[in-house]
């Protein structure tokens, strides 16, 4: 249950089954966007339950974490040691569109899930594998999270770079979302391929080649040639001004100062032609050699805007675009966040709601907003398993006496 959903038609992929035995954030992210786009995903977790049940903040036995990406989820529990486990979710996958997983290499494979194994039954399987370092190769088999991705694929170096040698690992795990969005669009694209030829594919998805492909700066540390010298390589948004007017807002202008047509735009701004005959900044090579001059003049000259309306009118003006420096909560209250249903509502399964980010995307006749509710670890056994697979109840009693299904309501 949610409150402010954009729209009230039905959601693109309606019809769409998604087995999902993914864990933590990349899959579940994956899994997520499909969710939100409608198709029915049955999360798959373990007896001990998926780590981020584990996080707070929580509330009525359920971490924010796991509600942010798994709301609208079902949710089935089975204990895939046992034989009789790995049986059921063979037999469920024949029932399926897509299934994902981001397990170590080999681990699907070994249970007798992995998708040659489940082709032979459901040759229309869409069948993702999310990993670090992809299905083959030499570092098929190494774990990965997303600090370690962050870390190898010259993310966490780059940061560090631009603080001076200061490396620390990112807040945020960039490695898991990239690969969680790219594996969704994988999914889509295989599923509109499936209609042409009729079979489903394995799509091979790994966080250190989704890395790569999210860098846009990639291009330029793979250059090989002799470094072109005086020009500003590929944006280096890194020194794009921080502002602080004198009310202590703080803002983020966008443009290099020290680039042909940005470094007039400033100047015209600032009111100050004469920067212009300055010989330090005659060229973009000057501006560049002496580029930390030239962004304290640009500071000093903001601390002089009495706030950042003002900082924001004389830059804007002159066609440099800045962003103040904000919190994501106050993004999310803002009233551009209202208008657009940034945010939502989902039932916190007590009698409250817990504040959420939408789905980013507003189709014209389509639903997309986040639907459903979190569900606690098992609680739709026996609604998956009666539905897709005809058990009966007493199938069900047993299974769930030896321990193949297990189930954890709120403590």
């Amino acid at each position: 249950m949610t409150r402010a959903s954009r729209h009230h038609g039905p959601r693109p992929l309606e019809g769409t089954i998604v087995l999902d035995f993914s864990r933590v954030l990349s899959g579940p992210h994956a899994t997520r966007i499909l969710t939100d786009l409608g198709a029915d995903v049955i999360k798959v977790e373990p007896p001990t339950g998926d780590l981020t049940r584990f996080t707070n903040p929580r509330i009525n036995s359920l971490s924010t974490y796991f509600i942010q990406q798994n709301t609208g989820k079902r949710n089935i529990s089975v204990d895939l040691d046992k034989p009789a486990a790995r049986e059921l979710m063979a037999r469920l996958s024949e029932k399926v569109d897509v299934l994902v997983e981001n397990f170590s290499s080999e681990v699907m494979a070994k249970m007798g899930l992995d998708y040659p194994s489940l082709a032979r039954n459901n040759p229309r399987l869409v069948y993702v594998s999310i990993t670090g370092f992809g299905a083959d190769g030499p570092w098929s088999k190494r774990k990965a999270y997303a600090p370690v991705i962050n870390a190898e694929s010259g993310l966490t170096k780059s940061q560090g770079d631009a603080r001076g040698g200061d490396y620390s690992n990112d807040p945020h795990s960039h490695g898991d979302v990239y690969t969680g969005m790219y594996a969704a669009i994988g999914a889509l694209a295989a599923l509109h391929q499936r209609q042409l030829t009729g079979h489903g594919q394995f799509v091979d998805v790994s966080m250190a080649e989704s890395m790569l492909y999210a860098n846009e700066h990639a291009h330029d540390a793979l250059w090989d040639r002799e470094p072109p010298v005086g020009v500003t390589r590929s944006f280096r948004p890194g020194d794009y001004p921080v502002l602080t007017a004198a009310n202590g807002e703080v803002a983020v202008a966008t443009g290099h100062p020290a680039e042909n047509g940005t470094f007039d735009f400033f100047v015209a701004a600032m009111e100050a032609p004469h920067l212009a005959k300055d010989p330090r900044f005659v060229d973009q090579a000057s501006r560049l050699a002496n580029l930390e001059v030239l962004q304290k003049l640009i500071r000093d000259w903001a601390a002089t805007c009495a706030n950042f309306s003002e900082l924001s009118e004389k830059l804007a003006s002159n066609r440099i675009p800045i962003g103040r420096l904000q919190s994501t909560s106050d993004l999310a209250g803002s009233d551009w966040s209202k208008s657009r249903r940034a945010t939502i509502d989902v039932a916190d399964r007590g009698d409250g709601w817990i504040h959420l980010p939408n789905s980013p995307w507003h189709f014209s006749d389509s639903d997309t907003s986040v639907a459903g509710i979190p569900r606690y670890r098992g609680e739709d056994n026996r609604e998956v398993l009666t539905q897709l697979l005809g058990l009966s109840s007493d199938e069900i009693d047993s299974y769930e006496r030896e321990g193949v299904i297990l189930s954890r309501g709120p403590r």
